[in-house]
């Protein structure tokens, strides 16, 4: 799945900005293109690799983790359905009342009409016809008798027109609250598998920190866990050398200091000791929407051993930028995203108790101190 998305990825890429500063022949590009897919299917294999080296416990956790994810996405869609269904009944609603305001309005005016006829008699036009008169009183009352009985029929007709939209307005509303009704049985009955998916998650982290017993344990897994995120990152520099990011008004590099933050508030959770895994975890609540910090494309989006759900950035120029322990990714491999776009949600993925945010830059592979980068306020 990660190969034939890289894969897409890369050959967009050639055909639309060309790879390297000089134009290439058909046979060179044939080339360039063969080397990379040899690249993407090694980085595919060590994926497979390390992901058959991982416990039972640690793949039952991503399975978990993978259904949070789903459930979550289920229910922000069916909370934005509500919305909108919500502001779709207000619109609706407010075009009863002006229909049924309408309608009354025409109702008291064709009854004012009915009894002005009446009162004056509807035979008086028929009469003004019949009689020998001539005169330009005579023909102006006809004239006007006429004009009035279209005037009136105008009025009825609206009048029919408006009820029948009435009656199509009220279905609708009918028919959107039935819906409502449904998608709210639906966000409830989400909401209840995810808070068992939540306690199943929970009784899976006690088991992992069964077998992770002592703290050198720990740390040993830690640093594995880093290890295998540089190795990550230097197969995806390899693999995507020779592709280019499309030419920007400004750098990264010159950005510094000036960045978007990822998250509003960057507070920092304590180390306590334990392994730098690269980046630093900022404090943040479940949900939180989680910002691209510059302009770039998604490399890297999938669950990872340690940083749980992972999307990698590429802003050109050796530069990265990497969002981890998310609660939902909503970009994929192979999307280009603006600085400040919403690319994940918080979450406390790949393990951990607390919600927060893995954050790191990478150039070339080397760390780099990410506060530094991002603005202040």
């Amino acid at each position: 799945m990660l190969l034939r998305a890289f894969f897409s990825l890369c050959l967009i890429c050639i055909s639309s900005f060309g790879l390297a500063a000089q134009p290439q022949t058909p046979e060179e590009a044939r080339k360039q293109i063969e080397t990379l897919h040899k690249d993407l299917t090694k980085l595919n294999g060590w994926l497979k690799e390390i992901k058959s080296e991982r416990s039972d416990v640690e793949n039952q956790l991503e399975s978990k983790e993978q259904s949070i994810q789903l459930l979550h996405k289920k229910i922000e869609e069916l909370r934005q359905s509500l919305k909108k269904g919500e502001k779709q009944l207000s619109d609706l609603s407010k075009q009863q009342r002006t229909l049924q305001l309408s309608i009354q309005q025409q109702n008291d005016q064709i009854a004012a009409q009915l009894r002005a006829v009446y009162r004056s008699g509807e035979q008086d036009g028929l009469k003004l016809l019949l009689s020998d008169s001539q005169s330009a009183d005579s023909m102006r009352l006809v004239h006007y008798n006429r004009y009035f009985s279209q005037a009136r029929q105008s009025v009825i007709n609206g009048y029919i027109n408006e009820v029948r939209e009435l009656n199509l307005v009220e279905k609708s509303i009918r028919s959107h609250r039935a819906q409502q009704v449904q998608e709210q049985a639906s966000l409830q009955k989400q909401r209840g598998l995810l808070k068992s998916e939540h306690a199943q998650r929970k009784q899976l982290l006690a088991k992992l920190n069964q077998d992770l017993k002592s703290g050198n344990q720990k740390q040993a897994q830690l640093s594995k866990n880093r290890k295998q995120l540089e190795t990550l990152l230097e197969r995806l520099e390899e693999a995507l050398a020779d592709i280019q990011i499309p030419d920007q008004d400004v750098s990264f590099a010159s950005q510094k200091g000036k960045l978007v933050r990822p998250i509003a508030r960057l507070k920092k959770v304590p180390n306590n000791g334990q392994i730098n895994l690269g980046g630093i975890t900022l404090k943040a609540k479940e949900g939180d929407n989680v910002r691209a910090i510059f302009h770039g494309r998604v490399v890297f989006a999938d669950w990872m051993r340690g940083f749980g759900f992972l999307i990698i950035l590429d802003h050109g120029d050796g530069y990265m930028s990497l969002y981890g322990y998310n609660q939902s990714l909503l970009k994929d491999v192979g999307e280009w995203v603006a600085a400040n776009e919403i690319i994940a949600t918080v979450g406390s993925s790949g393990g951990r108790l607390d919600p927060g945010l893995f954050f790191a830059i990478r150039h070339n592979s080397i760390p780099l101190s990410p506060l530094k980068w991002v603005g202040r306020g």
